[in-house]
């Protein structure tokens, strides 16, 4: 099958490296049937691996889609960019069922009584029946009727073989669901969103989601049931390990004196985020010697990451919390700074009662992740170590 999605080419990045393992298990997954949800904290580099896993699918032969929706904030776009991709990825005679299908669908009778029925706000009677009509926001016609579409290429796709159909890549979803709550979206409407994606995924449409290691605690805060997310594969796409930081750096310093000296900046590093690892690379490339790696370490490049990812915590504290929540979260962040890197549980009876709620945040803004055994601990070194010395803690 030849490769349909617009722009294919543009997900190949030459300098991907060192995700093989994970790569491979989201093929055997679509091999499958399933869809695959990626997680992992921010900076892991969850959507090069969507990319990477869709672009070496393409050269196999598959027939691929790529949706990048960090930025959309339109829910009736999004509709549109999605029937656009699976329309565009389909085989034509698949593709011109289920136009046909669409069009009959956008005249069902039904669907267009009940498409009056939402236009009407209220009705009064005194000498004239006056009879007062939502303003139809932009572009709402696709969002109207959205079930019913969803329905009708639910039906088309389901009596195809899986191996006729495209996989189709969302990146960002989160963050999408974000700015649509920002421009008053209704949960509701998010929730009918998400169940229309596990529709088409259980009718054999195969989906790739870059999400994120807490994307479960964005549905809650909302009220948005987890069913939505049902007969997801989760794949997590962690920091790199040592050896794979060692062999990053090696391979980018090649030739130059500061691959020699690379085990002092990897003890000295934090975490083997990827983006610790290039913005660490620029400053070690002029380095002649083992005492300037130390010198760039020290001066340059930990300051750099500092700069690039502590910032966001402080302004998530100050703008996602109210100053009624502060507390708790300060609490809990300072019971687990005090334990080892391993983290500690949390009693909750020692806390208020809104604890729950908190940390529900503290794990969407990637403060905490949960550790082994049922204790909680930071998302990331980094952020342990900037929060001891935030409170004075030896």
């Amino acid at each position: 099958m030849t490769v349909l999605a617009p722009h294919a080419h543009l997900l190949h990045n030459p300098k991907f490296r060192f995700r093989d393992k994970e790569i491979d298990q989201i093929h055997y997954c679509w091999s499958d049937g399933q869809s695959v949800l990626l997680t992992g904290i921010r900076r892991t580099g969850k959507s090069e691996v969507l990319k990477a896993a869709l672009w070496r699918y393409a050269q196999a032969g598959q027939a691929i889609a790529h949706l990048d929706v960090h930025d959309q904030n339109n829910l009736a776009k999004f509709y549109q960019d999605l029937l656009k991709a699976v329309l565009g990825a389909l085989p034509r005679d698949i593709g011109e069922q289920l136009g046909q299908a669409l069009a009959q669908a956008m005249q069902l009778p039904n669907a267009l009584c009940l498409w009056v029925r939402r236009q009407i706000r209220s009705v009064s009677v005194a000498e004239l029946v006056d009879v007062e009509l939502v303003p139809p926001p932009e572009d709402a016609h696709l969002v109207r009727h959205w079930q019913a579409l969803s329905e009708h290429i639910a039906a088309t796709l389901a009596g195809q073989s899986p191996d006729a159909l495209p996989v189709v890549g969302v990146d960002e979803l989160p963050f999408m669901l974000e700015n649509l709550l920002r421009e008053h979206v209704s949960a509701n409407e998010l929730v009918l969103m998400l169940a229309s994606l596990r529709k088409l995924r259980d009718a054999g449409l195969r989906f790739i989601i870059a999400g994120s290691i807490s994307f479960e605690n964005l549905l809650s805060l909302h009220g948005i049931p987890h069913t939505v997310l049902g007969g997801l594969a989760r794949q997590n796409i962690p920091p790199f390990s040592r050896e794979e930081a060692q062999q990053y750096l090696t391979e980018k310093l090649r030739s130059r004196p500061a691959a020699e000296h690379l085990e002092h900046i990897l003890d000295g590093l934090p975490d083997y985020v990827p983006e610790f690892l290039r913005i660490a690379e620029p400053y070690l490339f002029s380095c002649k010697d083992a005492n300037a790696c130390r010198h760039a370490l020290s001066n340059d490049i930990l300051p750099a990451i500092r700069r690039a990812f502590l910032q966001q915590f402080d302004e998530r504290l100050n703008k996602n919390y109210l100053p009624g929540e502060l507390p708790t979260a300060h609490a809990i962040l300072d019971r687990i700074a005090q334990a080892d890197a391993a983290g500690a549980a949390i009693d909750g009876r020692a806390l208020l009662e809104d604890y729950q709620r908190v940390l529900l945040k503290l794990q969407y803004d990637n403060f905490l992740i949960e550790g082994e055994g049922f204790n909680w601990c930071f998302s990331l070194n980094l952020i342990r170590q900037w929060w001891r010395g935030q409170r004075g803690m030896a």
